[in-house]
């Protein structure tokens, strides 16, 4: 028990009973719990403006009826142990599931022991030594310089992104840089399209700012234009690199047309979701390369490359930029300095190239693996989506139930698989599908998973 100073004194009662019988209530029920030591007398007696003695007669009183013992030059130890309730209440289903899940097919978790920490934490210790003086001083609302000046560099060279250091604002994660986004457009004239099936993050954000949100269903290469220019939507939401659930890759023909819509229209906000993670496809420049004026590109260092800082980034064309400034003007930077500026090192030193390079290699046999025994194991009774980027797959279960369903009987079977549903404006789908990330698994573990959601869904 750390203090005690939570007790009201009633009148007419003398204090060292009312203090006795408090400590007495909150050890019996466990409050203070057995072998833990009780305030000094000096602090306790401090802490409640009364005499030192009043607080000995009362912890005396304890030690008499065999709650507390006194140690010396230790202070006074509780010896009683609380009863529990004889009946403990049930675990919930979900919390019954957990105990038994033995593979857990969750999106978003990584491996972590291929991060080299040892490199990132000497250039931390060399951040830390090169900005003792001036660390906690300096601030740069929109991101520190250092870090927002390699992201220039490393957008060019690898999306070919047109941007300025200034027109880059630094965030936690991409829907947190929507909740600015949501400031800046005009949600009385604005109407947002959005992929559908799509990130609900971004959906849902957009939506609580009061904005129309339209969603707009996909082809076999992304975006039905002709649903587009039918929605009245002048703000649409994408995701070309990896659009969600349909893992598609927008080709460039449909890059341009998006490109050729905007120029009448408000914005594109491209969303270019874990472009690190393409194994096959060819390299295709980002839309805000075609239209820098007219497109807002959001970003983020993949926590399966980076795990130890969630780190996402807006680059805002100019007209934007000016509004963020007169709108936005107290800025809350939500990423540590530290972070930011040992993120700036990983990158101008080279690190974050290999480790990229590495990382890339390991991921495409995690997904070879992956994909090897879903065909082993479930064939044709399931569709794969999402076989070429990323780190992680949906599988369409082709016959009749619930995603409800398919996720009960995996978990039945020690297995845990993630719904879709979420995803969906409208949802259209004749079956059920599941998803599955696969990134903290190991290859024997995939197999085994996947060998044991075949055993569960097919007999």
């Amino acid at each position: 028990m750390r203090e005690l100073s939570a007790i009201r004194f009633r009148e007419k009662e003398p204090l060292f009973t009312q203090i006795y019988h408090y400590l007495k209530d909150e050890i019996r029920h466990g409050h203070v719990q057995d072998e833990e030591f009780l305030p000094s007398i000096r602090s306790c007696a401090q802490s409640l403006g009364v005499s030192k003695n009043t607080v000995e007669v009362a912890y005396q009183l304890l030690v008499s009826e065999g709650y507390a013992r006194s140690i010396p030059k230790k202070g006074y130890q509780v010896v009683y142990q609380a009863e529990r309730p004889s009946i403990t209440p049930a675990a919930s289903p979900g919390e019954a599931q957990a105990a038994d899940i033995r593979i857990d097919f969750r999106y978003g978790d990584i491996e972590l022991g291929r991060f080299s920490f040892q490199q990132w934490n000497k250039l931390r210790n060399r951040v830390i030594a090169d900005h003792q003086q001036r660390y906690m001083v300096e601030e740069q609302p929109q991101g520190e310089f250092a870090l927002r000046k390699e992201l220039v560099k490393l957008l060019h060279e690898t999306r070919k992104v047109a941007a300025a250091p200034e027109q880059i604002i630094v965030g936690a994660t991409p829907q947190q840089l929507v909740s600015v986004l949501v400031q800046l457009l005009d949600r009385e004239k604005q109407v947002i399209g959005v992929e559908n099936p799509g990130y609900d993050g971004a959906r849902n954000t957009f939506a609580n700012g009061g904005y129309q949100v339209r969603g707009i269903s996909l082809g076999a290469d992304g975006v039905s234009m002709q649903e587009l220019v039918d929605s009245g939507a002048d703000v649409m939401y994408v995701s070309p690199s990896q659009q969600f659930i349909h893992k598609l890759v927008m080709p460039l023909e449909k890059r341009h047309a998006l490109s050729e819509w905007v120029q009448s229209r408000a914005y594109i906000v491209e969303d270019d979701y874990e472009w690190e993670f393409k194994y096959e496809e060819s390299f295709l420049p980002a839309i805000q390369s075609l239209s820098p004026q007219k497109v807002v590109y959001i970003g983020r260092l993949s926590k399966a490359l980076l795990p130890v800082c969630n780190v996402s980034y807006l680059v805002l064309p100019y007209e934007l930029l000016a509004r963020f400034h007169q709108r936005v003007p107290e800025y809350d930077q939500p990423v540590s300095r530290l972070d930011q500026l040992t993120l700036a090192a990983y990158l101008s030193d080279g690190y974050w190239h290999r480790h990229v390079q590495a990382m890339r290699k390991s991921y495409a046999d995690k997904r070879k693996a992956f994909l090897q025994a879903v065909s082993r194991w479930m064939g044709e009774r399931v569709e794969v989506e999402g076989k070429d980027t990323g780190l992680h797959a949906f599988l369409t279960v082709q016959k009749k139930g619930s995603e409800a369903e398919w996720m009960e009987r995996a978990a039945r079977c020690g297995v845990k698989v993630y719904g879709t549903a979420r995803y969906w404006v409208h949802d259209t789908r004749q079956y059920a599908t599941v998803l599955l990330g696969y990134g903290a698994l190991s290859e024997q573990e995939i197999e085994e998973g996947i060998r044991l959601l075949a055993s569960a869904w097919f007999g």
